[in-house]
């Protein structure tokens, strides 16, 4: 995961070392080095992967938590709310990076880029 969905060699982000700030975090890189797959397709390609899926399994699994937690637990109502929505904003920054890299990794298998241009059509 985190790898380019063309050819699996070069990674879709900068190495966490090299981050220094949180836009860092978020945005890949503009293509694979090794094969020239450009990751970001146009302006808000990656809306999808931060609204549907990182918003959303996180959401999900915050969720389940909550209800695993409320029924099988004695715990107060407010302790197992914080317990849940407190780590988060905390965990949608970290799934980002791999929800991104999910998304790519489908649109790639949907609609994948062409290698070479399609030819056009002669019209006489």
């Amino acid at each position: 995961m985190l790898r380019c969905p063309t050819c699996g060699e070069k990674p879709i982000f900068p190495p966490a070392r090299k981050v220094r700030s949180l836009a860092d975090w978020f945005t890949p890189l503009d293509g694979c080095p090794q094969c020239g797959y450009p990751y970001e397709r146009e302006a808000g390609y990656f809306l999808m992967a931060i609204w549907g899926v990182n918003y959303g399994l996180i959401g999900l699994g915050g969720m389940s938590l909550y209800f695993i937690l409320r029924i099988n637990t004695d715990w107060n109502p407010l302790w197992i709310f914080c317990a849940t929505v407190l780590p988060a904003p905390f965990a949608s920054i970290l799934f980002a990076r791999h929800a991104k890299s999910m998304f790519l990794a489908l649109d790639h298998f949907f609609d994948p880029h062409l290698r070479t241009p399609q030819r056009e059509k002669k019209t006489d």
